[in-house]
């Protein structure tokens, strides 16, 4: 299913094709190469060739693997040992080991310098602050990344489509911190010449059947761990006191984390002696003797003297930090949610990467400065809050969070879809108390994208906190997200969250939102019981409330799920409905939208000319109310039933406008299915190089939402 935007929120689906239509002349020839859809009506000749997404120059290769630390050092049998899984025909290692040992910064390295992967680099931090991430959003943030603007929603869809994607590309991918084998079996690339790297602080010896080289990884070799802290602290300086260097880096048992924020500590300090970094490392390893092992123990010690380290605004920072309920950092965020102006939470950020506790991570097109607060660093930090901090101070800062990820996000909603924003308009927009991170619609969409990481963690934050209101509110500002972008996983479990949310709170208006909207949602992703389950929900929480307007809303949503689950004698009593629910408000889109089906059911029915003068009466009263994108869709119905009628050219005409309007909205759904009705106007007159031409391009559309559907115009091709 698709949408389209306007005063309500509905879902906008069409049934089976029964023919396609036509279009005029014109020529392609030559070594033609077209990106998007190029309404072609005339002859085709020559080496025509179609990419359905967007063009190679639009959408750049993916390069999403994280910076190789400047100090990685070492690891030499490691890499021997990658390298022969890799020339023995190996495409999946797993790197394990306990936090902090090094294992992002060793496959990062290897994936970056050992290796030519000309399609892409592909990474995802299967970690989470609450749970682990589940491969649905993974897989549509990578169909993202390869230009398919709307991937499906169900796990075997998306690991189809995955599939097929990757199959013929050469790309190296980076799955940090996995936690099962479950999590990884869906990512993995369907190519031989890909290579994916797991790490997890557990064997995941499951994932052998998967044909897995497993390589723990264990702390550095004395030799590599005084080469690490010579790198930091100085060559010479090492050389000059090998016996207290050699001293300071058993204290740090070997690993990787306590020698980097050991060495970054003795490099902004050059007056102190190996011998003293030696000794209060030691002591504090025997202050933390609570930990379960002795790495544990090292570990926490140098994350001790790096925080000890630290002013007390920097170290109030950290804390809070760790109390954040998202996978990344920026610092309008951080600004936000410990009070600081953004200058300083800038400078902050920074202090506490030269110290070696945050990560800055790849820059993002509308958060160009991102940190990451890594797993070891983040448990001790978590710690020193709940020693320092009483609870109305930790839940300030989970307030503040939650408040300022809606202030931002109710600016983009109406800076995107006003219209729509019917609750927000209701509730009042918040008063811009921090900066916009956005200046402009591409901006708000991109921030709003960007924080889709962050999204589950927030709420699921706020709803433990029983901030009910925050909850739905932040479900219903992410709208433009869900419209646009289709992120299925995420879409259904925040409206579940909301739906609840709003109920608890007992705001009826709420409620009938977050059931209409996750409606569509659930319809969206091909739930359609679910979803009729959610509309008549809704249309009996707004007759209770004697609001005509949303209860037609839920109405147009029943019938429109009833039919396209092919039950178009359950879909009409509910339509008939709507449309007088929203007659006797003067709602005149409303009545258009429902004739629009009422039409799709006749023209599947064979009542032909009822659908024409069904579109007809439609396309006019959209046009009247100035919706351009459904009057589109009127038209290109109308022109589709002309077609059928055996008007060719008056139909063929009107496609062709409508499929003009659709390149322009970025509608893949309704570019395909015009599409697919060309196709079959010049299937009726005989041109089969056309119609071939169209079902292609309608096929390329179709494959990334709808793969069934692709399957059936590949098939139309075909059969020419």
């Amino acid at each position: 299913m698709g949408y389209a935007e306007g005063s309500e929120r509905h879902s906008d689906f069409g049934g089976p094709l029964t023919l396609g239509a036509a279009m005029t002349a014109n020529e392609i020839g030559g070594s033609a190469h077209l990106s998007g859809v190029a309404v072609q009506a005339g002859s085709v000749s020559g080496g025509i060739h179609h990419y359905a997404s967007v063009s190679a120059s639009s959408v750049p290769e993916p390069r999403q693997l994280p910076r190789v630390p400047r100090h990685f050092t070492g690891r030499q049998e490691e890499v021997c040992a990658l390298d022969a899984a890799r020339e023995g025909g190996a495409t999946l290692v797993v790197l394990s080991g306990i936090a902090g040992v090094g294992k992002s910064a060793l496959a990062t390295r290897w994936l970056r310098d050992h290796g030519s992967y000309r399609d892409g680099q592909l990474y995802a931090d299967l970690r989470s602050t609450t749970e682990p991430r589940p491969p649905e959003m993974v897989l549509q943030q990578w169909l993202h990344a390869f230009g398919l603007d709307k991937p499906p929603a169900d796990l075997m869809e998306l690991t189809t489509l995955w599939r097929s994607v990757s199959a013929r590309r050469n790309v190296a991918v980076l799955l940090d911190n996995a936690v099962a084998p479950e999590q990884v079996r869906p990512l993995l690339p369907a190519g031989d010449s890909s290579m994916t790297v797991v790490t997890s602080r557990c064997l995941l010896w499951e994932l052998g059947v998967d044909g897995a080289e497993l390589h723990p990884l264990g702390p550095f070799t004395p030799s590599a761990a005084l080469k690490l802290l010579a790198k930091f602290a100085g060559e010479a300086r090492v050389a000059a006191d090998p016996e207290a260097a050699s001293r300071l880096t058993r204290a740090c048992a070997y690993l990787a984390l306590p020698l980097v924020l050991t060495g970054a500590r003795l490099a902004a300090r050059p007056q102190h002696s190996l011998s003293v970094a030696a000794d209060a490392l030691t002591r504090r390893t025997s202050e933390t003797s609570h930990h379960k092992d002795h790495a544990h123990m090292v570990m926490h010690a140098a994350l001790d003297e790096s925080y000890a380290n630290l002013d007390a605004t920097a170290q109030q920072v950290y804390r809070f930090l760790s109390l954040l309920p998202v996978d990344d950092l920026d610092p309008d965020m951080v600004a936000a949610a410990c009070r600081l102006e953004w200058g300083d939470a800038d400078w902050l950020l920074e202090v506490l990467a030269d110290e070696h506790l945050l990560a800055a991570i790849e820059p993002h097109e509308i958060r160009p400065v991102r940190y990451r607060m890594g797993e070891a660093v983040g448990e001790h930090a978590r710690r020193l809050a709940m020693q320092h901090d009483d609870k109305p101070t930790r839940d300030g800062v989970l307030r503040r969070l939650s408040k300022w990820v809606l202030e931002v996000a109710a600016h983009a909603q109406i800076r995107l879809t006003p219209a729509q924003a019917t609750l927000r308009k209701a509730e009042g927009l918040p008063s811009l108390t921090v900066r916009l991170p956005f200046e402009d619609e591409a901006g708000a969409i991109a921030w709003l994208a960007s924080q889709q990481g962050n999204l589950l963690g927030v709420l699921r934050a706020a709803e433990e906190m029983e901030w009910d209101e925050l909850v739905w509110q932040l479900v219903d500002a992410f709208w433009p997200l869900f419209l646009r972008q289709h992120p299925y996983e995420l879409w259904v479990a925040a409206h579940e969250m909301g739906l609840a949310a709003a109920r608890r709170a007992g705001h009826g208006p709420a409620i009938r939102q977050m059931l209409n909207s996750g409606a569509i949602g659930l319809s969206s992703a091909g739930r359609l019981d679910e979803a009729i389950g959610w509309y008549a929900e809704a249309v009996e929480a707004a007759q209770a409330a004697g609001d005509v307007r949303d209860e037609g809303q839920a109405l147009l949503g029943l019938g429109a799920c009833h039919f396209e689950s092919g039950h178009a004698k359950f879909a009409r009593p509910h339509l008939t409905l709507a449309a007088e629910r929203w007659l006797s408000c003067d709602y005149q889109r409303g009545v258009a939208l429902v004739s629009v089906l009422l039409g799709e059911i006749d023209l599947a029915e064979g009542h032909t000319q009822r659908a024409l003068e069904q579109f007809a009466g439609a396309h006019e009263l959209l046009v009247d109310v100035e919706d351009p994108y459904d009057a589109a869709r009127a038209l290109a119905l109308h022109g589709h039933a002309l077609v059928v009628l055996g008007d060719l050219e008056a139909g063929v005409a009107e496609l062709e406008k409508a499929l003009r309007t659709f390149v322009e909205a970025g509608s893949t759904r309704w570019r395909a299915r015009t599409l697919e009705m060309l196709g079959g106007a010049h299937r009726v007159r005989g041109d089969a190089t056309l119609a071939g031409n169209c079902y292609r391009q309608a096929a390329d559309l179709y494959f990334p939402i709808r793969p069934a559907d692709a399957e059936r115009v590949r098939a139309l091709a075909g059969a020419l």
